[in-house]
């Protein structure tokens, strides 16, 4: 008893707090609700405006000449002559001597070859001459129709056989001196030599391999999707041809040079499914436009080729694209909306899109979280940011 009346009085103040507390929370003002704020968070958008675009395909590959050949006597003997630039990198035009071989002896046999031929002649003259004399004593004979050999005509052909073979062995002599002298074929590039000064050549050893300088090639390898791009039909034919935009560094210098696309290879590699086709140049397109910098042969070249004209087609930043082909769209209440498109063509800097987004459509270029369908936003357009950007350099520079 003496215990609950030590406790009593601290058991009634806690009561009377905690009926305190319950009135208060009861009967006492409710503090102010406040609505949750949503602020739109600010993007880089473009404004889409449809137009009509050529395609353009990149590739890349080698120059190379589209005639090589190794350089092969058609006679024997020794070389008494080679030209100065009968040498690795050598360039010759066509009809320039490159080398010489000894001519003598084939000097000596058209000598003797035209003496035989004159033999030859001399002998159809004199069966002509006899065989005139023949007939006219049958004339004066009265006696009938002379057979062939009372006039002499088997001995006349023999006599003019004789002469043509002469006369073939004549022009084989002389030929053979004219090839004493081997010269280029057409303007090109000697790449390698295995013969010199002094050297017996056979008929068949090889003094050389010459590159053509008149016309070069370069292959370059399209994708399935790349060849979608062309009129291929009309490139295996041969009917149709396409620009193409040739560049490469050489010497620690950049140029460039026009070129066309003249045909395929007609078949598809197996391992990489790719198909090549070949751009040529020639005459003035060897040189480049921009210092006259002739292309070099085994010089790598990137291309951009010509390809196809589209109508009504959008291009947009390759940054606006989402994965799946989508992009995102701000609405009329601007908040981000997701489109699926047909893209034509990709690159590292812009897409090609034929359907899914239409002239006037605000496109989102700002790398956001993958749920963001239905978020508010705020539009800067990319032109406006440039602008900004720009400003802010130029007072950080007038700061400085």
């Amino acid at each position: 008893m003496s215990i609950i009346k030590k406790f009593l009085p601290g058991i009634i103040v806690i009561s009377i707090g905690i009926v305190a507390a319950m009135l208060i929370v009861k009967f006492g003002p409710e503090p102010d609700s406040q609505k949750a704020e949503i602020l739109p968070r600010t993007i880089r958008s473009i404004e889409a405006k449809s137009t009509d675009i050529k395609l353009f395909i990149e590739s890349q590959g080698t120059v190379a000449a589209r005639q090589v050949i190794n350089l092969i006597p058609q006679v024997a003997g020794e070389i008494t002559y080679v030209s100065p630039k009968f040498v690795a990198g050598g360039r010759f035009e066509k009809g320039e001597l490159i080398l010489k071989i000894d001519p003598r002896d084939y000097e000596v046999a058209v000598i003797t070859a035209e003496a035989t031929s004159a033999e030859r002649k001399q002998r159809v003259m004199q069966e002509e001459a006899e065989g005139a004399l023949a007939k006219a004593e049958w004339q004066e004979l009265g006696q009938g129709e002379a057979s062939d050999l009372t006039l002499r005509l088997p001995q006349r052909e023999g006599a003019m056989a004789a002469l043509r073979s002469a006369e073939a062995s004549l022009d084989k002599a002389m030929l053979d001196l004219e090839r004493t002298e081997i010269r280029a074929p057409y303007d090109g590039l000697l790449t390698a030599k295995s013969v010199d000064l002094g050297q017996f050549l056979n008929r068949g050893n090889t003094i050389g391999t010459y590159h053509s300088t008149e016309l070069l090639e370069v292959r370059l390898p399209l994708t399935n999707r790349d060849i979608a791009q062309f009129d291929l039909k009309g490139l295996q034919t041969g009917e149709k041809q396409y620009a193409v935009r040739l560049k490469g560094q050489f010497a620690n210098k950049e140029n460039s040079w026009n070129a066309r696309v003249v045909r395929t290879e007609g078949i598809i590699d197996v391992n990489s499914r790719i198909l090549y086709v070949v751009a040529e140049l020639r005459g003035d397109e060897l040189f480049s436009p921009d210092d006259g910098s002739h292309i070099t042969i085994g010089q790598f070249v990137s291309a951009e080729i010509e390809g196809q004209t589209f109508e009504n087609v959008v291009r947009l930043p390759r940054e606006s694209l989402r994965q799946g082909n989508q992009v995102l769209i701000v609405d009329g209440e601007n908040k981000l909306r997701t489109r699926m498109v047909d893209i034509l063509e990709t690159n590292n800097e812009y897409i090609v899109v034929s359907s899914g987004v239409s002239d006037g459509d605000i496109v989102n270029l700002s790398q956001l979280a993958l749920s963001v369908d239905g978020m508010l936003v705020e539009t800067q357009p990319q032109n406006a940011l440039t602008e900004n950007v720009a400003a802010v350099i130029s007072q950080e520079a007038n700061n400085d």
